[in-house]
């Protein structure tokens, strides 16, 4: 029995030595030179992604509008498409605040700017309060965003003396929300030069559409931006001046970026980076 045994113990033996060790797989992506096309790139693709704030539950206070029209917006977010208008003397009730909004019904956020609106402690009066109705946003953003008071998460700039420089802010402001689409130039989508040669075709000006580079030649370099200004960067998609937006004071812009156009403060590191001049048409 004991010989038997030993023979059994040296047979198990030899099998896991004749075992093959197991396969494993590289799991290391194919290199530049497999024959891939490489991905193309995404033009003035600049807007930082910005971690967004939680949202924080707000109890007994209530958010009174002061403006003739204000954007009700889907999520937390200035540039969350707009689904319906909120009117003056209109009181609601606050449920959430997150990223300079307030929301005022499930999927439903104003501004919380005191441009707009005034908040208050205590509930809506009874007499006061009207419902949001899901029926009243429009189906085009742009004619929303639009009709409805042009919010952002600062007051508006004090206005400029120059009629021309106004209209040209006021004309950028109400395009805040339309869609990025590369070559694009209508308010159903822009890249950056194409929503410079709108609204400046749009407010009393006439230039061609051209590159953001071209722009920079034609544009007289400045040192004290006025709103209504251009703000240059360089570097971003692509070398040399490659993106840009309008000036519209307290150290913000308005630009079309990645994910449209929007309101950006230019002391993001990002931009500071990138910042190659401000110029004037």
């Amino acid at each position: 029995m004991l010989k038997k045994a030993n023979r059994t113990v040296m047979n198990m033996g030899l099998a896991a030595l004749l075992v093959p060790a197991a396969l494993t797989f590289s799991t290391t992506s194919a290199s530049a030179n497999d024959g891939g096309a490489a991905p193309a790139p995404v033009q003035e693709k600049v807007t930082p992604s910005v971690p967004q704030q939680q949202a924080t539950t707000t109890t007994n206070q209530k958010v009174i509008v002061n403006v003739s029209a204000l954007n009700i917006r889907q999520g937390a977010s200035f540039s969350s498409p707009v689904v319906g208008t909120a009117t003056q003397g209109q009181e609601f009730a606050i449920l959430k605040e997150a990223n300079g909004l307030v929301e005022i019904a499930p999927n439903k956020w104003i501004s919380k700017s005191s441009t707009y609106v005034t908040i208050a402690s205590g509930k809506p009066s009874a007499s006061q309060v009207k419902g949001v109705s899901t029926s009243t946003p429009s189906t085009s953003t742009a004619s929303a965003t639009t009709s409805a008071a042009q919010e952002t998460s600062t007051p508006a700039p004090a206005p400029t003396t120059s009629t021309a420089s106004g209209s040209t802010v006021n004309v950028a402001r109400s395009l805040v929300g339309s869609p990025y689409q590369w070559a694009g130039n209508t308010p159903s989508g822009f890249d950056c030069s194409g929503f410079i040669a709108y609204v400046f075709n749009h407010s009393g000006h006439s230039i061609s559409r051209t590159s953001v580079a071209n722009y920079w030649n034609m544009a007289t370099k400045i040192s004290s931006p006025q709103p209504g200004d251009l703000v240059f960067f360089q570097n971003t998609y692509t070398s040399g001046p490659s993106h840009m937006g309008i000036y519209i004071g307290n150290g913000q812009m308005i630009h079309a970026g990645s994910h449209g156009v929007a309101v950006a403060d230019l002391d993001v590191s990002y931009y500071q980076d990138h910042f190659l001049g401000y110029g004037r048409f």
